[in-house]
């Protein structure tokens, strides 16, 4: 995919910054997910996978137990490992029964994104699942 090296380079351009004479910090995990991840997660796969609804196939992803756990089919990510992470073969729409969302393909860039953020190794600042309001 041609996004994932242009986000490799954002983030290491964003590493050559200098802020107040000191190099700035090229990437907070906490931050990236919180700012990239979540929003996407939250639009796209909270109405079947959160605690808010009955969640599609057992699976969480508004927690990091959630999908670490995962659902029927195991944990939805494996940190480092696109290949063996069900999230991302799923969002890349390769298998028309287990793709996800099933009805329309992500944008290319939240694919990336998604992508990213496992290569990372899925940082996911989160404590606790999410409880319904």
């Amino acid at each position: 995919m041609k996004l994932l090296p242009l986000l490799a380079g954002v983030l290491a351009l964003h590493s050559s910054v200098l802020v107040g004479g000191e190099r700035a910090p090229a990437y907070e995990p906490a931050q990236f997910f919180r700012t990239q991840i979540q929003p996407i997660l939250e639009k796209r796969c909270y109405k079947c996978h959160s605690h808010e609804h009955e969640p599609e196939g057992e699976l969480f992803l508004d927690s990091k137990i959630g999908w670490q756990t995962g659902g029927e089919n195991g944990p939805a990510v494996k940190p480092g490992d696109l290949k063996n992470s069900p999230l991302i073969q799923a969002i890349r729409h390769l298998d028309s029964d287990s793709a996800m969302p099933p009805k329309k393909k992500l944008p290319p860039v939240e694919i990336a994104l998604l992508e990213t953020w496992v290569l990372l190794g899925a940082p996911d600042p989160r404590e606790a699942p999410a409880m319904s309001k």
